[in-house]
């Protein structure tokens, strides 16, 4: 751990709990004592704490100030088989539950981001999983509420919550929530909620542009039947017009009744026909599983990528380990935990008995483009005709 994420972490926790214990502390980051008191030392330099014996508090802590956050971890550690600090008569800061679809795909990096920014700021982190069931993910939360969570990270099943039970649950809720990796646009009815997630408009839109950028005119999308679809549309739609590319929109495509539930690769094949058919030169696939499918698709057909169809994967879990390796859009998912976990903390720290505490967050951060060997400039076209 770095010299800020350290001191970063010595903050967070006199924040929350006013104070701290060198030995106590030292322990939970994984360092020695020496380095955790230079540190304070330093940070008593900057005019950030107060050394005291064996310790620091905060310079901001007072007699009048609220008691230091806890909660009833022995009753929630124990629900989840857990050995909480309480046990041994230590505070525990707080204990925040997550709700994720899945363990998998995706989900594992931003639950990983989660767990290190727990481990940072000295706080339990309590996982489950609704496997996109949302009546199972209702009833998780009502559960973490019971076990006694002070906050909750939720990545609600579906996109769409305008009239959906789980908005009144988490607009009702007891304890702060941020939603994560979804949309959350809602004007405040109840409780302020906080929200993270990867602008998936912008990753789109970014895609439409390196693509653009190449000489590419005309351009498909393939993604359906998924909570991002709607973003990534939306961006790629508006990018497109803004370089004047023409959108090739499919006459085959999920729902089609032609199309095979049981043999997917069939579906591959005639999409791909059918767009190269109509002349498009650049793809932008998500997710990544499918980009991987089309690419060795095209192959086995006769079609060079990316000299005959460039494509560009969305999600980039798996991008790297295909036949062809493809540039891919890269939400930052760790960063995604990473955040929504210090967005709670925030709110959790902030939060009084009469309501008012820290405004309400609508976070996104941006995704990136990780070019490889799956775009190039379209037949015909020299590194001179692009933009």
């Amino acid at each position: 751990m770095i010299a800020a994420e350290r001191k970063d972490a010595v903050l967070r926790e006199l924040r929350l709990r006013g104070s701290l214990t060198v030995n106590e502390f030292a322990q939970r980051l994984g360092i020695s004592p020496i380095t955790l008191r230079r540190d304070l030392q330093e940070l008593e330099r900057a005019g950030r704490l107060t050394r005291v014996h064996g310790g620091a508090t905060s310079v901001q802590q007072q007699a009048a100030a609220p008691p230091p956050l806890e909660l009833n971890s022995r009753r929630l550690a124990a629900s989840f088989g857990l050995t909480p600090r309480a046990a041994r008569d230590e505070p525990t800061v707080a204990t925040i539950g997550m709700i994720v679809p899945t363990r998998g795909y995706y989900y594992a990096d931003i639950i990983d981001g989660a767990k290190d920014a727990a481990r940072l700021a000295g706080v339990r982190l309590v996982l489950a999983i609704s496997d996109y069931n949302q009546s199972e993910e209702r009833r998780i939360f009502r559960r973490m509420l019971d076990l006694g969570v002070d906050g909750i990270l939720i990545t609600p099943s579906k996109s769409e919550l305008v009239d959906s039970p789980l908005r009144d649950l988490i607009e009702s809720s007891s304890v702060p929530v941020t939603v994560v990796e979804r949309v959350w646009e809602f004007p405040t009815r109840g409780r302020s909620v906080d929200s993270v997630r990867s602008d998936h408009r912008f990753g789109a839109e970014l895609a439409v542009t390196h693509l653009a950028e190449l000489g590419h005119r005309k351009l498909g999308l393939w993604s359906f039947d998924n909570p991002h679809v709607a973003e990534i549309t939306g961006g790629f739609e508006a990018a497109a017009a803004r370089y004047g590319c023409v959108l090739h929109r499919p006459g085959f495509d999920y729902g089609h009744p032609e199309w095979d539930s049981v043999d997917p690769i069939r579906n591959v094949i005639r999409y791909v026909t059918e767009a190269v058919d109509a002349g498009v030169t650049a793809l932008i696939v998500h997710p990544d599983q499918l980009a991987l499918q089309v690419v060795q698709t095209a192959l086995e057909l006769g079609i060079d990528v990316p000299t005959d169809l460039s494509i560009v994967a969305y999600d980039d879990e798996i991008a790297s380990l295909g036949e062809r390796l493809l540039t891919a859009i890269a939400p930052p998912k760790h960063a995604i935990g990473f955040a929504a976990t210090d967005s709670c903390l925030r709110a959790i720290a902030h939060e009084n008995p009469d309501g008012a505490g820290f405004p309400a967050q609508r976070i996104r951060l941006l995704p990136a483009l990780r070019q490889r060997e799956s775009t190039a400039p379209p037949n015909g076209v020299s590194h001179s005709d692009r933009f």
